[in-house]
């Protein structure tokens, strides 16, 4: 049985696309730049701040520092705005963490934004957060996961990796642990298909069954 679970949290615990496309699009106005759809943005996730500006900059690649400093300063004081839980995602954890499985959230969003939000949402179910920092690689690099199990005590074998996207399919296979990928948030089944998912959960509620 896998009695540890590594979530990751925008897309798949988290709703937070409504606020990332405000700061994106603050962002590009500051530089000049035409704002973007949420369907475009959401198809920019997953990979760091650093790309999703670069992703969301085009062609004007020259400006990609610059919005991402203007994203980060206003998303730092918006992250909280519209975000929220997926339906039945803190009911699930509370069961779950009632079932005595230990649990972590690893994310490609910034350290500090990861501990604000998650330590609104999730306490006491998840105390465990890990984001992007200097010491920390973001995904798909493993560093997190292996921070995750070192801090909660589980062998990789104990540990099961939930997300939404390629790089969560990337970052577990990388650290040699199984894979779970849910279908409520930023990727298809068909692009995450094609990343080497197979095992899928089609609503939160299914959360409760691992």
């Amino acid at each position: 049985m896998k009695n540890t679970l590594l979530f990751d949290l925008d897309g798949t615990l988290l709703d937070t696309l409504t606020d990332l496309t405000a700061s994106v699009n603050y962002a590009l106005g500051k530089a000049g730049l035409p704002p973007r759809t949420s369907d475009e943005v959401r198809s920019f996730l997953g990979d760091g701040y650093v790309l999703l500006m670069e992703r969301a900059c085009g062609e004007h690649k020259d400006k990609a520092a610059q919005t991402l400093s203007h994203f980060t300063e206003y998303y730092a004081e918006h992250l909280e705005d519209n975000t929220k839980p997926y339906p039945g995602v803190v009911d699930a954890l509370r069961e779950l963490a009632e079932k005595g499985r230990k649990m972590a959230i690893v994310s490609n969003k910034g350290y500090d934004a990861v501990q604000v939000l998650c330590s609104r949402f999730f306490a006491p179910y998840v105390t465990e957060y890990f984001g992007v920092r200097e010491d920390l690689r973001k995904k798909p690099a493993p560093d997190m996961l292996f921070a995750a199990m070192e801090r909660l005590g589980s062998e990789k074998s104990d540990c099961v990796m939930i997300g939404d996207g390629e790089p969560d399919v990337a970052m577990a296979r990388a650290a040699g642990i199984d894979a779970v990928n849910v279908l409520w948030g930023f990727r298809t089944r068909a692009q995450l298909e094609s990343a080497g998912a197979k095992v899928f959960l089609e609503t939160a509620s299914q959360l409760k069954a691992l």
